[in-house]
């Protein structure tokens, strides 16, 4: 495992993952796939989607099927180190909310995000998506 990261990468991880939310709930694809490097791989129920053009592609379906309006909440990330100096690994859970009165989750699920710094900025190079669980 490589060393620490330091509290401004932390900020600056936290800061994309925030966005990524910020674009799914205002469904703007291009900002959302912006935010991951162009070798990316979004994977989960949805299935595994590849690379920019793939990404882009699968958002919009993706999103549809959460309705016509949605919040996309991230709860308690972990940032961890990642297997080298520029990579580190984030765990949440993402609650989709639908935000009509009375406000409802749609759904809880598992996220787990590879980050890398690459061109000095940080960038989703992974997003796995999975049931959220409960503790046993």
């Amino acid at each position: 495992m490589s060393p620490s990261l330091s509290a401004a990468d932390r900020a600056e991880i936290l800061d994309v993952i925030v966005r990524a939310d910020a674009a799914a709930t205002s469904r703007d694809a291009g900002a959302y796939a912006s935010l991951f490097t162009e070798d990316a791989v979004l994977d989960g129920t949805q299935g595994t989607h590849a690379g920019s053009a793939a990404l882009l592609d699968a958002v919009g379906p993706i999103w549809a099927a959460e309705g016509p309006a949605s919040l996309h909440l991230t709860l308690n990330p972990v940032v961890d180190p990642g297997d080298g100096p520029d990579e580190a690994v984030v765990h949440s859970i993402l609650l989709i909310v639908d935000p009509a009165a009375p406000i409802t989750i749609r759904t809880a699920a598992a996220i787990t995000q590879t980050v890398r710094r690459t061109g000095g900025t940080w960038r989703i190079s992974r997003r796995s998506v999975a049931p959220a669980t409960q503790p046993s």
